[in-house]
């Protein structure tokens, strides 16, 4: 794939079955397809969610995947937006891509008035490791990610 030679757009249902290849390649081997597969449209539909994928030109192959959410939140007195996932396939990393899709994430946060662009990633991440979001403008927070989930 050369550089610059895909394009960006909004998700669509047709995408489900390269969507959801790509969160598995994010490192999520165990999802269950049917659990994405329901969950994918009800993603897509949200009125404070934007799915964008990155498409190869020649192929139209899926090469990137992001989605970005907002809220109002009270400690911000404004909205907030969230890159909650960002996935870029292996053949298609250092082309431009990943950044191609922080640059719209961060249009659309200021396009919504966000006081914030946050994401949240995995320090073994070889994205982490090489600093990626540092050099696309983001900067590491002291805090720390606290989860709660029902057991099964």
């Amino acid at each position: 794939m050369n550089r610059g030679r895909f394009a960006i757009r909004s998700a669509e249902a047709s995408d489900l079955d390269a969507a959801y290849a790509l969160v598995v390649a994010l490192g999520y081997p165990d999802l269950e397809r049917e659990a994405f597969a329901r969950a994918f449209p009800a993603v897509l539909e949200h009125p404070e969610t934007l799915v964008l994928v990155a498409e190869e030109a020649e192929t139209g192959q899926l090469v990137g995947l992001m989605s970005l959410s907002h809220r109002p939140t009270l400690r911000l007195g404004g909205v907030i937006a969230s890159i909650d996932e960002l996935v870029i396939a292996e053949r298609a990393r250092s082309l431009g891509v990943g950044g191609a899709l922080l640059a719209r994430a961060k249009t659309e946060a200021a396009r919504l008035g966000a006081r914030r662009l946050e994401l949240t990633t995995n320090r073994a991440r070889e994205s982490y490791r090489r600093g990626f979001y540092v050099k696309n403008g983001f900067a590491e927070a002291n805090s720390a990610l606290m989860r709660w989930a029902p057991t099964p």
